[in-house]
C-alpha cells in the first residue's frame, strides 16, 4: 500500500512558473481511507468520471501505479469520482457493474483472450463503453498527472459555448506520422460520444473469431489504414507488424477520424476538426524519457536521487528535472518498452529495487509526487489546430470495409 504523504516540501526557489495550490481544493484524506473507498462501488451521478483499468484489481497493482491514482485522488478533489475498474468475479468494480456484456467480443465474455499482451488488450475493450456510456476522462495507470483535468479537458468540454465533445492526446509520428494520431492513454468524452461509438465498434469488430491480436494488421478494417510505421523511427523497425497488432486500437482511432459512414453520412474528419480539443501530447506526455534519451534508468536515478545526497551537482540536477517535469508537461506517463531493448520507467518500477523509486522516501521522487498534487504550472493548456491533410477518407462503415475510397 502507497504511504500516506507525510512529508511536506516547499515550492524549490528554482520554479518560477509553478504555484501552491491551496489545501481546501486537494482531498487530503489518509492513503487507506482513499484506498478503502476505491474499493467500493460508488452509483455514477454525473460524467466527471475518471475511469482506469488493472484487471487484477486495485490491490494487484504496481506500488508505482497505486500511488499514482491515490494522487489523482487528493488532485482532483471532490467532483470527480475515480474508479479502477476490473475483471474479478465479485467486485464491486466488476466492468459489468458500469456496461452491459454486449459490448465485447466473445473471447473477452468468455474469458478466452490470451496472447502476450491479452491484459492491455482487455483494457482497450472497456475504455470506450465506458465512456460512451457515462462520460469523463479516461487514464491509464501509469499517467503521473501535472495538470487538473478541470483545466487540462473538461472546462473546455462543458462550456456553455463550446462545440467540442471530446478531447485527445496528440502524438503525430509516434503511432502514424500523419498529423493528428492521438493517444488512447488519455482520452475525453461527453456522454454518448458518436465518435467514440464508432470507433469501439471497429474495434470490437476485429475480434471476431479471435482470442488474440497477433496478424490483426492483416485484417481488411486494419488494411484501410495501414501500418504503424511511426513506429519504425522509435527502434522498432522490424517489428512494426507485431506492433501494429499491439496497438491495432489506436490504429482504429485513426481510422475513425477518416471515416465517412455510407449508411448515415457521419464524418469523422469533420467531427475531429470541430468538435475535439487536441491537446500536444508528445512533450506534455513523455518529457522524462526525452530529456533522458528514452532510458529508464536515467529516470530511476533522478527520482531516486536523494534530498541529502552530497553530491551538489547530482542534486541540483534531480531538482532541475523534478521542476521541468511538472512546469512544461501535462502528465508524465510512465510507459513500458513493449519491443524490447533500453527498459522504460515502466519497466523498472514493476521489478524488485524500483518499485518505489518514483516515490521514495527521502528522494526527489518524493518531492515530485508531492508536487504533482500540491503545485501546478502556471501556463495555459493550448489547443492544437487541426492540420491540413491530403489523406483520403474512408466511404465505409465503422464495421465494414471501405466500398470505395476517393480523394
Amino acid at each position: 500500500m502507497p504511504p500516506t504523504q507525510a512529508a511536506k516540501f516547499p515550492l524549490p526557489k528554482s520554479a518560477t512558473n509553478l504555484r501552491v495550490v491551496p489545501d481546501a481544493q486537494l482531498d487530503l484524506r489518509p492513503t487507506p481511507e482513499i484506498i478503502a473507498e476505491l474499493h467500493t462501488f460508488r452509483p455514477i451521478t454525473s460524467e466527471k468520471n475518471v475511469w482506469a483499468f488493472w484487471d487484477k484489481g486495485l490491490s494487484a497493482m504496481y506500488p508505482s501505479y497505486q500511488h499514482t491514482v491515490t494522487n489523482w485522488v487528493r488532485k482532483l478533489g471532490p467532483s470527480w469520482t475515480i474508479r479502477i475498474v476490473d475483471l474479478q468475479d465479485g467486485s464491486p468494480n466488476h466492468i459489468y457493474n458500469y456496461v452491459d456484456k454486449t459490448w465485447f467480443p466473445a473471447c473477452f465474455q468468455n474469458h478466452t483472450m490470451n496472447g502476450r499482451h491479452a491484459a492491455q488488450h482487455a483494457a482497450d475493450l472497456v475504455r470506450l463503453p465506458l465512456l460512451y456510456e457515462h462520460g469523463g476522462v479516461w487514464m491509464d495507470v501509469g499517467n503521473m498527472l501535472h495538470t487538473h483535468l478541470d483545466r487540462l479537458f473538461w472546462n473546455h468540454l462543458t462550456s456553455p459555448t463550446s462545440p467540442y465533445e471530446m478531447a485527445v492526446w496528440v502524438i503525430t509520428g509516434q503511432i502514424r506520422k500523419q498529423w493528428g494520431s492521438f493517444g488512447n492513454y488519455m482520452l475525453a468524452a461527453r456522454k454518448h460520444c458518436l465518435f467514440i461509438k464508432h470507433w469501439h465498434a471497429g474495434y470490437q469488430a476485429l475480434w471476431t473469431n479471435r482470442t488474440n491480436a497477433s496478424g490483426m494488421h492483416t485484417e481488411p478494417l486494419m488494411r484501410e489504414i495501414g501500418l504503424a510505421e511511426g513506429m519504425a523511427d522509435w527502434r522498432f523497425g522490424d517489428r512494426v507488424r507485431e506492433m501494429s497488432d499491439y496497438v491495432a486500437h489506436m490504429l482504429m482511432g485513426d481510422r475513425t477520424r477518416k471515416l465517412v459512414d455510407v449508411e448515415t453520412g457521419w464524418d469523422g474528419r469533420e467531427f475531429y476538426e470541430r468538435k475535439v480539443f487536441h491537446v500536444e501530447g508528445i512533450e506534455n506526455g513523455i518529457l522524462g524519457a526525452i530529456k533522458t534519451d528514452y532510458d529508464g534508468y536515467k529516470q530511476a536515478a533522478l527520482f531516486g536521487t536523494r534530498l541529502d545526497e552530497a553530491d551538489v551537482g547530482k542534486r541540483k540536477e534531480a531538482e532541475e528535472f523534478v521542476v521541468e517535469m511538472l512546469e512544461r508537461s501535462h502528465m508524465y506517463k510512465v510507459y513500458h518498452n513493449s519491443a524490447g531493448g533500453t527498459p522504460a520507467l515502466g519497466d523498472l518500477v514493476k521489478r524488485d529495487g524500483f518499485r518505489d523509486v518514483d516515490h521514495r522516501p527521502g528522494t526527489f521522487g518524493e518531492m515530485y509526487r508531492y508536487g504533482t498534487v500540491h503545485w501546478e504550472s502556471m501556463r495555459e493548456v493550448e489547443r492544437m489546430l487541426p492540420e491540413e491533410t491530403d489523406e483520403e477518407m474512408i466511404y465505409a462503415t465503422p464495421t465494414m470495409p471501405a466500398v470505395r475510397v476517393v480523394d
